[in-house]
């Protein structure tokens, strides 16, 4: 009773969720023309049989496809090439590169509205709590010198700090299965000839998407529409193929927004944060401690959930201060998007232990990336959107 049935399960009319499915059906059009697949194949030409290019190039183009795409569909996108890669070449192989060639579909799911679960998900709470909303790309700035850092980090450091912590465990606990090692099985989908015809959907669907020439979810609905009636994509195994674990989770979510806007649940929790921090609190230091803190969660929660959970809080608590709303949610946003030091933290992060790391390998190799990344949120996202 603390909601009414329409108001619990109106996130299954809410454009945002609108908009994330006709996003997962544009990206299954890209795999089924076999888009995907060519970039990937351009990453691996580039890189000429180097571990580190081969990194490099695979970083850049992951972070640009995820933007667009779900990042577990990059990610599964690039598995079966690194591993091919690593059979194929006696120089390269699969521990080396998996981690730091597909974390680039992190950073880069973290430059768009759509890129990631996490932003949609803050957008709905906001739009229930408050009149504030994101554009599509108020996330581009700080989330690319996000990537940029972390492609430095790892062209500089975490490549060699990598083999360092792995040593001659190179072959070790490496997932080898057939769909994985096999890379005429996935590059079936290359025999398509609508891959012109899904080009021009997609520049066509990012210019308006720049321009904002209508709202973003008919842009997407559109364009997934264009997909289905150029047969770049067959609408029943489109259906069957999409991922509706997150279709459901974010309608859902919205949801829960509803319920804690009817009980003021957030705005109790907030009222507890406020007693605690005072009168007058530094915005910075406020700021620090909510991306730390949901940064620490999502190493052991779902990005997501720790966004639904700290989303409330903070909104209540910047409502109460005077501080601007937009960077603190960003700074959620942002902290839960990029937690890796665990394998729990996300889904793409999971899916690397194909590769045989340890746990104890993702807290060595990338927690100290994780710090380097809170420090770059601390400075960047004040300086693009004031706190106060």
């Amino acid at each position: 009773g603390i909601c009414s049935f329409s108001q619990a399960f109106s996130g299954f009319s809410n454009r945002l969720v609108i908009l994330i499915f006709c996003m997962l059906i544009v990206g299954d059009a890209m795999m089924e023309t076999g888009v995907d697949w060519l970039i990937g194949r351009y990453a691996v030409k580039v890189s000429k049989d180097d571990e580190r290019t081969f990194i490099f190039a695979v970083a850049i183009v992951s972070g640009l496809m995820s933007m667009w795409m779900a990042n577990t569909a990059v990610v599964a996108c690039f598995l079966p090439i690194i591993a091919g890669v690593s059979r194929a070449s006696p120089h390269m192989t699969m521990k080396n590169m998996t981690m730091g060639a597909t974390f680039g579909a992190m950073y880069g799911g973290s430059c768009t509205l759509v890129g990631s679960t996490s932003q949609l998900v803050a957008q709905g709470v906001l739009y229930e709590l408050t009149d504030v909303q994101f554009s599509m790309f108020d996330f581009m700035p700080v989330g690319v010198i996000m990537l940029a850092v972390f492609i430095i980090w790892e062209q500089l450091v975490g490549y060699r700090l990598g083999i360092k912590i792995w040593g001659d465990r190179q072959r070790e606990g490496i997932v080898c299965t057939e769909a994985l090692m096999d890379v005429d099985v996935v590059s079936t989908g290359c025999r398509s000839k609508k891959r012109s015809v899904f080009a021009l959907i997609f520049a066509a669907m990012v210019l308006s998407f720049l321009l904002d020439w209508i709202p973003a979810q008919m842009t997407a609905l559109c364009a997934a529409l264009l997909c289905f009636i150029t047969g770049c994509s067959e609408p029943k195994e489109a259906v069957r193929r999409i991922d509706w674990n997150c279709v459901i989770f974010l309608a859902c979510c919205m949801g829960l927004a509803a319920g804690l806007a009817a009980t003021n649940l957030g705005t109790m929790m907030g009222n507890a944060v406020t007693a605690l921090l005072g009168d007058d609190p530094s915005p910075l230091l406020f700021f620090t401690l909510v991306v730390t803190a949901v940064m620490f969660a999502s190493n052991f929660l779902a990005n997501a959930t720790t966004t639904v959970i700290f989303t409330p809080i903070v909104v209540t608590t910047c409502q109460a201060y005077g501080f601007n709303i937009l960077p603190f949610c960003m700074g959620i946003v942002y902290a839960a998007n990029l937690a890796c030091a665990t394998p729990f933290a996300h889904a793409q992060v999971a899916m690397t232990m194909v590769a045989g790391y340890r746990f104890t390998d993702y807290v060595k190799a990338n927690l100290p990336v994780q710090m380097i990344m809170l420090a770059v949120m601390i400075v960047f996202v004040p300086l693009f959107f004031p706190l106060q």
